[in-house]
Formats: C-alpha cells, sequence, structure tokens
C-alpha cells in the first residue's frame, strides 16, 4: 500500500525498488501479494500470484507529498499551519522574522512584516499588526482544512480497500509506505481504518519513508522543528500499527530491504481467536470495541490487535450469496469450517463422456433454530484459460449431534457433473446457516476415457457405511473390497487378456505390504462401447494400521494401459457394531424429510389443487414429522391408493412403516416406489438394505441389479452390490 498522497517526489523510489525485490525474493508460488496506490491514479492490482504483474504495476507508484503550500501570506509550511492553528504565536513571529526578499503576498514589504514581527515598528498606516496576524492565521487554518481533506480522502479510500477483502479469512499483512500525515483532525478517520483492519484480520506495517538527512533530502521547511514535525506526522501510522498488532519501522528509507525480510518472517505464524460480542457492541455495531487478551501459560506473551467493530449492515440473502462468491474467487481457501473432498472419475453411459462424483466431509455445527442446512457451492475451472467447465449450487443437512470431545458433528454430500477429459481446478465453499465457510481447492485430472486404447476409471474401496469416503477407513480383522472399470471400443479390447493387480503400499513408501489380482466380470457392452468392471478383496489380518495407498495396475495383451491410486487408512480390530452395515437403527423423521425426494414431494404438494389424495398426504406428512409413524404409514397409504403411481409417497411411507416397525410393509412400500420410478435411487438402497436386515442378501443383490439396469452409472449401488456379495 503506496500512501501516494504522502510521499514525497522521488521518494517513492526506493520504496518502489524494494517492493519489487521483496516480491522477487519473498513471494512463493502459494502466496498472493496485492499492489495499490492510494488515492489514485496508481497501481490497482488485487491478490494475484503473479509476481511479474505485480512488479510491472510497481512502477505506476508516484509520490505527490507538498510540505510548503502557497497562499496569500506567501509559502507557508504544512506543519508551520498546523503550529499556528494550534495557537503557537511563536511561529508567527517566526513566519514574519523569514520574510525573505520581494513582498509576501499584498501586505507590505519583508521590512515592514519584520517591524511587525519586532513589535510593531516601521509598519505602514494600513499595516496593522492584528490585521496581518489575522491574516496568516486565516491562511494556516486553510492550509490545514485542505491538508486534512487529502488525509480523510486517502485514509476513507484506505479502509474500503481493506474493507473489501473481510470476507477472504485469515490474516493479511499490510506493508504501508509513507512519510505519514497530521492525525490532530482526523483521529476518527484513523479509527475507521483501524475497525475495517479488524474485520478484515489485517496487520499494518508501516515504513517511515521520512529522509532525515541534509542537502536535497531534507525533512524540514524552512523554520519547521524537525523532530514536532515527525512526531506529529507518524502518530496516525503509529496509531495504526498498535490497533493491529503491527510494526512502525522509523527511518526505513535507507534500510526497507532489512525491514521487508524481517515482517516477511515475522507474518508465518499466528493465532485466530473467536467469541462472541457483548451486547452493547450487538446494539451498536458501528462503534470500535476494545478487547484486551491474556494468557496463563508461563513465559508466553501476547501480541494482539486493540479492538473490533461489528459490519453495521444487517445481513441479506444477497450478502449470503456474495460471502459465497467472495470465497469461490478469494486468493487462499478458507478454513472456519474444516472440509474435505475426494473425487472419482467414471465414464457416464448416458453420454459417453467423463463423469466426476464429489464426495465431501465437512465439521459442522448441529442444527439449531437458525437452519438445518448448509450451502455447497463447487467451482471448476479449466487450468488453460480459467474457463468454467462445472459448476454447482447445492444444501447439505446438518448434523443431528457432535462428534465425541467436540463442537461440531460431521456432515457429508455427494453430486455428480460430467466434463471433457482435461486438467483442472476445483473449488468447493461449504457454508453453516451462521456464516462461517470452509473451502478447499484440488486439482481435477480427468483422463479420456472413450478414445482408441484402454479407459480405466478411478479405484473405488468400499467404506463401512456403503458409500464413496473421501478417505476410506478399513479395519483389520474386516478386511476391505473395491473395484475398478475398464473402457473400450471394442469388446477385443478387453478380453481375457485383461489382467488387473492390487497392491496395497504403505504410505510411507517401501514394497507392497499386499498384492492381489482382481476378478474380472463379465463383458457389459453399451452404445459407447464396451466395459469390463474389476472387484477385490484385500484380507488385512496380517497388516499393521496406518496409512496405505491402494495401487491398482491394469493391463492388456501385456501392457500396461493405467495406473490407478487410492489413499486408505487401516485400523486395528473390527469396525463397532454401530458402524456396520447394514445394522438397525431407530428412524428419524427430520432425515428423510430433508432428504431431496421428500422436500421436493413436499414443494410440489402445497401447489397442487385440493383433493383427497393430497389432504391424506399432508396429514401424513405431518404425522410423520411428528414421529407418529404408525398413524403417518394409514395417513400415506390412502394417498398411495388414490395416486398408485406416486413413488415419492411410496418411499416416505416405506420409511413410516419402517419407523413403526413394520418392516415387511415398508419392503413393499420401497418395491412399490422403485416400481413406479426405477430411477429412485434411494429406494433401491432402502430396499436393499432392508432385505438384509431379514437376512436375505439374495433378494437385496437382485434388488440392486435391478437398480443398476436403470442407473448403470450409480457407484453407490455398484458399492453396495459389492459389498452384500463379498459377506
Amino acid at each position: 500500500m503506496f500512501d501516494q498522497q504522502h510521499i514525497s517526489p522521488g521518494n517513492e523510489q526506493p520504496a518502489r525498488r524494494a517492493a519489487e525485490a521483496f516480491i522477487g525474493r519473498r513471494v512463493r508460488a502459494s502466496d498472493r501479494v496485492a499492489i495499490f496506490g492510494l488515492p489514485g491514479p496508481g497501481p490497482l492490482l488485487s491478490f494475484t500470484g503473479d509476481r511479474v504483474r505485480a512488479a510491472a504495476e510497481l512502477q505506476k507508484v508516484r509520490g505527490d507529498l507538498q510540505r510548503n503550500m502557497s497562499t496569500p501570506m506567501g509559502t507557508m509550511s504544512v506543519q508551520d499551519a498546523y503550529e499556528i492553528a494550534r495557537g503557537n504565536d511563536q511561529v508567527i513571529a517566526d513566519l514574519l522574522s523569514r520574510a525573505g526578499s520581494g513582498a509576501i503576498g499584498d501586505l507590505g514589504t519583508p521590512a515592514t512584516l519584520a517591524g511587525i514581527a519586532a513589535g510593531g515598528r516601521n509598519r505602514g498606516p494600513s499595516e496593522d499588526p492584528a490585521v496581518v496576524r489575522r491574516l496568516i492565521q486565516e491562511s494556516a487554518r486553510t492550509v490545514v482544512a485542505q491538508t486534512d481533506a487529502e488525509s480523510r480522502q486517502f485514509l476513507e479510500r484506505l479502509a474500503d480497500v481493506i474493507r473489501q477483502y473481510s470476507a477472504i479469512e485469515g490474516r493479511k499483512t499490510v506493508v504501508l509506505f509513507s512519510e505519514g500525515f497530521h492525525q490532530a483532525n482526523v483521529s476518527r478517520d484513523v479509527e475507521r481504518v483501524a475497525a475495517a483492519a479488524s474485520q478484515s484480520h489485517c496487520v499494518f506495517y508501516a515504513m517511515d519513508l521520512n529522509r532525515r538527512a541534509g542537502g536535497l533530502e531534507r525533512l524540514e521547511a524552512p523554520g519547521a522543528d524537525t523532530g514536532i514535525e515527525l512526531q506529529d506526522r507518524l502518530e496516525p501510522l503509529d496509531t495504526l500499527v498498535a490497533e493491529t498488532d503491527g510494526v512502525l519501522v522509523k527511518a526505513a528509507a535507507d534500510r526497507l530491504d532489512d525491514a521487508l525480510e524481517r515482517l516477511g518472517a515475522e507474518s508465518r505464524a499466528y493465532y485466530l481467536v473467536g467469541f462472541e460480542p457483548s451486547a452493547a457492541a450487538l446494539a451498536d455495531r458501528s462503534a470500535y470495541r476494545r478487547v484486551t487478551v491474556k494468557v496463563k501459560r508461563p513465559g508466553a506473551r501476547v501480541r494482539s490487535r486493540s479492538g473490533y467493530a461489528l459490519d453495521p449492515t444487517p445481513a441479506t440473502p444477497a450478502d449470503r450469496r456474495r460471502a459465497i462468491d467472495t470465497a469461490l474467487a478469494a486468493p487462499f481457501a478458507q478454513q472456519a469450517l474444516r472440509i474435505a473432498y475426494t473425487t472419482y472419475v467414471m465414464r457416464s453411459e448416458s453420454t459417453g463422456a467423463p463423469r466426476v462424483i464429489l464426495s465431501l466431509a465437512a465439521d459442522l455445527p448441529v442444527r439449531d433454530g437458525r437452519g438445518d442446512r448448509a450451502d455447497v457451492v463447487f467451482v471448476v475451472r479449466d487450468t488453460r484459460d480459467g474457463r468454467v467447465v462445472a459448476s454447482g449450487t447445492e444444501t447439505m443437512p446438518l448434523p443431528e449431534r457432535t462428534i465425541d470431545g467436540s463442537s461440531t458433528g460431521t456432515g457429508s454430500h455427494h453430486v455428480q457433473f460430467d466434463v471433457p477429459p482435461g486438467v483442472y481446478l476445483m473449488r468447493t465453499v461449504v457454508r453453516e446457516p451462521g456464516g462461517l465457510m470452509g473451502s478447499a481447492d484440488r486439482r481435477l485430472d480427468v483422463r479420456a476415457l472413450n478414445g482408441p486404447g484402454i479407459g480405466v476409471s478411478d479405484l473405488v474401496i468400499g467404506s463401512v457405511a456403503g458409500t464413496l469416503a473421501v478417505r476410506p477407513t478399513a479395519h483389520a480383522e474386516d478386511g476391505v473390497s473395491g473395484l475398478i472399470e475398464t473402457y473400450a471400443r471394442t469388446a477385443e479390447q478387453l478380453d481375457d487378456s485383461l489382467n488387473v493387480v492390487v497392491d496395497l503400499l504403505p504410505a510411507a513408501g517401501g514394497p507392497p505390504a499386499l498384492s492381489v489380482r482382481a476378478e474380472l466380470q463379465p463383458l457389459e457392452r453399451s452404445e459407447h462401447g464396451a466395459v469390463r468392471r474389476a472387484s477385490f478383496d484385500l484380507p488385512l489380518g496380517t497388516i499393521i494400521p496406518g496409512e496405505y495407498v491402494a495401487r491398482a495396475t491394469v493391463k492388456a495383451h501385456g501392457e500396461t494401459a493405467a495406473q490407478v491410486l487410492r489413499q486408505i487408512d487401516i485400523a486395528a480390530g473390527a469396525a463397532a457394531p454401530s458402524t456396520r452395515a447394514p445394522a438397525a437403527r431407530h428412524v428419524r423423521a427430520s432425515d428423510v424429510l430433508e432428504g431431496e425426494i421428500a422436500a421436493k414431494y413436499a414443494a410440489t404438494l402445497r401447489k397442487q389443487p385440493p383433493g383427497a389424495a393430497t389432504a391424506h398426504a399432508i396429514d401424513g406428512l405431518d404425522l410423520f414429522r411428528n414421529e407418529r409413524f404408525a398413524e403417518a404409514a394409514a395417513a400415506l397409504q390412502q394417498a398411495l391408493m388414490l395416486d398408485q403411481r406416486n413413488a415419492s409417497v411410496a418411499f416416505i411411507l416405506g420409511w413410516a412403516y419402517e419407523g413403526a416397525g413394520d418392516r415387511r410393509q415398508a419392503i413393499g412400500a420401497w418395491r412399490a416406489a422403485a416400481a413406479a420410478d426405477p430411477t429412485l435411487l434411494p429406494a433401491h438402497l432402502a430396499l436393499a438394505e432392508a432385505y438384509m436386515k431379514i437376512s436375505e442378501p439374495a433378494l437385496a443383490a437382485q434388488v440392486l441389479r435391478a437398480g443398476l439396469s436403470a442407473l448403470p452409472e450409480s457407484v453407490e449401488l455398484k458399492n453396495k452390490l459389492r459389498q452384500i456379495e463379498g459377506k
């Protein structure tokens, strides 16, 4: 940040050179830098990792500081004007005594003015000392007002620039190059900058560019007290660094390189401490509130900002979307919420294009009165030109309970999208109802899966929940299963020469701890070519618990077609009964009603014309919401009898029967839902789990195969089927 209004012409050059050298030496590939010259015109570059562009922007820096101003009384230094405005008569006398050759303004000759300064001797009849002094004071006040206006303009724009980055999480180091300015009449404006810095987590490192040397680089104007002027000009810079726990580097002009190197080392580590504002702060949101941070650890020393200010404007739906958009465009991922995700790339049987399945997990607060769902937004950009190739806006339910020993629970979400082959950068943002956000970036390499050679999907590792895990976890006593798909244009390419070997490698390196050959499944054909799956089981009884990498090597006709990897954690013992699928569990109405099927049906139900089926359905949903499952089942059964092809009613009815303890009736309802809409994935999964609960794995497998005939791309069904067949 260059305070161009308060840098002398020429003084900006060493600052510009030092900043350019610092960017070249200290800005890493993972860092971002922004450059501003205020007020404009000047550099105007938001956060970027392009060091060449940043260096080019520095060439626009200029210096505009004028320490002396022209007045009707002649040339007057800004420092003298402030002293006169404070009532310092000695400065007026000194000003008159310093009158040089030629008239000062239109008030008389130097000799006359010198006489006035000496006590009134040698003055003409029209040169009343009181009039002259008053004119000098008015000129001084004009200079002060003009200078204060320029300082306010700089401070206002500085606050605006800083505040726009409040939605970007994390500490920002603001390196402010300036020769300072007078704070006497702009204290409130300085405080506004401190408040904006608090909202944006900014720390000021002020570089004092004032020259202390003699000659052409003299700091002072003739007659000005150098020490007083330095103190006055540095006071607002000192205030900003004190309020933000920064550093004021005095006399930095001759040691800018060393000063920048030190701050680069200091800005790497910090803590963010959160707390709830007081009632008084919430009532007066624009006020700056003082905060003191204390620690009890012996030997620890606290350096923290002095306070905070709340955003005075109430939150609106537009702010919610704006905050998400800012997080998507932020230079770094945000970590207020911990989120993790992975992707699985398969071939879409409907289009033949690669299909990406996003599996996400996030630490979220439990549901309460503020809301029960979190926003999930993702954007996928091509690395070549930044073009958006895929994006989505979804919601995910908040967890109902916390994890043991934590204040949050874990929410999960899955979404699918098609993209062409290429290399992409993906950012996913999760925002909970209270406003906290987390984001994560991922490089996405999408291989061509319908080319002339053999294409290979990502490696899918099973989990105890039967879903696509962000990072699969297996237990040594249970073992783990998985599958991989191979694709080709002709069936001959996927004949029995196909060979898939899966190795389990320690994450730390070393030889495989286990190797198995995958079992080839029957060849399948589609309009986009042939596909053949290979499934495998990894017995883990002799494996030492820890972090591993599963590596699948696919060969055909003796040549390696592809090699894919997937991380996996192996734990000791067996999975707890509560996590094993399919274990019996109590039906929570909220889980069903917040799902996509029930939520969409409830929304359409409100728009339907009155009728018997609608009335029964509304009654059934209300009863189900209150977990009066038997009564809900009776009402929903009446609605289904009047609208027998309504898959949504049948699906919810199945859960009502399950909640009432009538599993046989639940199975019948879910079968009706799957028959009415074969693409209703949750109905197939619920039906398969119900069959497993009554020890009918063959029927469960049959249900999943039927689902795959309608949803051939469903990894959930494939993984569930493999899990069942492996038991």
